[in-house]
């Protein structure tokens, strides 16, 4: 017997032992540490079968079909969150549960593969981290939109910059939006980075004004928190056969993105939760969780999908841009460099999928896609399986992997390492391994610590370092473990370690 209700079914997972007939599976091999307080949250999660019957009875009109919570998948990187746990992948029919996707719609991660070397990026390393501070946090970014072009962003997506956003338009970074090949590059996002909306919901401010060029603070902009930038070299090969067939090489830099939605997607994740409470059937009691449930013929149905769309095409052009940011940087310092994508996929974010012929919900909270070759068919990754990009803790390997589609984990697989001590915890004690950690590894942040002038002003470089150490290594989990779960257990395949040579942080 494990954790809480956990039994160990194998050298991989658990199984969650509950009344009802839901099966829930936890893949975790006994060197991944598994909270109690995450378990206890999982189960209280769980709860939302009988919320959504409830409802059900209530007001069986607003339903297709009967409401069924059908099966979970945890993650290896499971640990407690707010209300659900990240690594949490749902399964539903008849109605979704946006709480189930967290604040930051369409997180994700987007991987560029350079032609560059990591000798000749690290003999530079100096300048580019000014280079770096300069773009990223000092208004180096050069992001113009008109009204007509963030509108499009909203109801369209990278597909709708494509579309309205003219070649003659090239000031900052279009110039290097317009040298990425529209097919390629939409070939290379999970849904084309493109959901449409019929309409938007509640961010209508962030349109502008009509016939006006606008900048703004939010596109281009990394977030707080486990987000990142980070400029990485391939350690190892470990599947050479996908790796070639994926551009991998060893000893090429690599630059890897780790954000989403940021503010919008908390304004449109706050707009649709808002409505679900205030619509929520007066003659029940409110659920005990506070999780609350869609119905999938209900009058709010469609608000929701546009709002989550709205940020979640957001989220696709935000890491586009920050990608777009570093490429303009390394060209800065290095001269023309070669800077295609290899794949962008979201971990937090509702897929409607097909299964027996039926429409289901899959939901994904800190977790990414991770569908096998048949899944992916006409894409560049029919052959082999989606690309899995599993970052480490800050400082740590990030891996990609060749996903296999293994329907026990509901074709998805860990989004990172995972937190194994909460933030507040961070800071009260591993005083010696954070300074070690800040003395062996590069950070670039809107704080420059090698300033004098930043030296003698300790409040402001207390408050960055405070930020940094909430995400330092002894925070979480090791990757080693966490990679051999998805490996042994059937989730995905290793194809190659990458090691950081530095990380931007917001």
């Amino acid at each position: 017997m494990a954790s809480g209700n956990l039994v160990r079914r194998d050298a991989n997972r658990l199984e969650l032992l509950r009344s009802d007939d839901i099966p829930v599976t936890v893949f975790a091999n006994e060197q991944v540490p598994i909270e109690p307080v995450a378990v206890a949250e999982l189960q209280a999660m769980l709860e939302v079968q009988e919320t959504a019957q409830a409802v059900y009875q209530a007001c069986p009109d607003q339903f297709h079909t009967e409401p069924r919570l059908q099966k979970v998948a945890v993650t290896p990187d499971f640990h407690k969150a707010s209300g659900i746990p990240v690594g949490t992948v749902l399964q539903t029919e008849g109605f979704v549960i946006p709480q189930a996707i967290g604040n930051d719609i369409n997180c994700g991660m987007r991987l560029h593969l350079t032609d560059l070397s990591a000798g000749k990026v690290e003999s530079h390393a100096d300048v580019l981290e000014t280079t770096f501070r300069e773009m990223y946090f000092e208004a180096g970014r050069r992001i113009p939109m008109q009204w007509k072009h963030r509108e499009s962003l909203l109801l369209d997506g990278i597909r709708g910059l494509f579309d309205t956003v003219d070649s003659a338009f090239d000031d900052g970074l279009w110039s290097y939006f317009h040298r990425t090949d529209r097919q390629e590059t939409l070939a290379r996002i999970d849904r084309a980075g493109s959901l449409p909306a019929a309409k938007i919901v509640g961010l209508e401010s962030f349109l502008g004004e009509p016939d006006r060029v606008h900048r703004d603070s939010q596109i281009g902009s990394i977030g707080g928190g486990n987000h990142f930038v980070e400029i990485q070299r391939v350690e190892r090969i470990i599947e050479p056969q996908i790796a070639h067939a994926w551009g991998l090489r060893p000893g090429q830099v690599t630059v890897m993105v780790h954000t989403g939605s940021v503010s919008i997607g908390y304004a449109s994740g706050s707009h649709y939760r808002s409505q679900l409470r205030t619509h929520y059937p007066s003659s029940l009691l409110h659920p005990a969780n506070g999780i609350y449930v869609l119905p999938l013929a209900s009058p709010q149905e469609g608000t929701f999908w546009d709002a989550m769309h709205n940020a979640a095409n957001f989220a696709f052009a935000n890491r586009m841009f920050l990608g777009l940011m570093a490429w303009a940087s390394l060209e800065k310092v290095l001269g023309e460099v070669a800077f295609p994508l290899l794949y962008d996929a979201p971990h937090n974010m509702i897929w409607p999928e097909q299964s027996d012929g039926r429409t289901v919900y899959v939901h994904r909270k800190g977790a990414c896609p991770a569908r096998g070759f048949e899944q992916m068919e006409a894409t560049p990754f029919a052959y082999y399986g989606e690309p899995v990009l599993v970052p480490g803790s800050m400082g740590a390997s990030s891996y990609v992997l060749a996903g296999n589609g293994l329907e026990d984990a509901i074709h998805s697989a860990a989004h990172g390492a995972g937190r194994q001590i909460s933030r507040g915890a961070s800071m009260k004690k591993y005083d010696r391994e954070f300074d070690e950690f800040m003395k062996a590894f590069r950070v670039v942040t809107p704080v420059d610590f090698r300033r004098q002038e930043i030296a003698r002003r300790r409040d402001i470089a207390a408050k960055k370092l405070a930020d940094l150490r909430q995400e330092a290594p002894f925070a979480y989990k090791g990757i080693g473990p966490v990679i051999e779960t998805i490996e042994n257990g059937g989730l995905a395949r290793p194809v190659a370690e990458l090691r950081p040579i530095m990380t931007i942080k917001g």
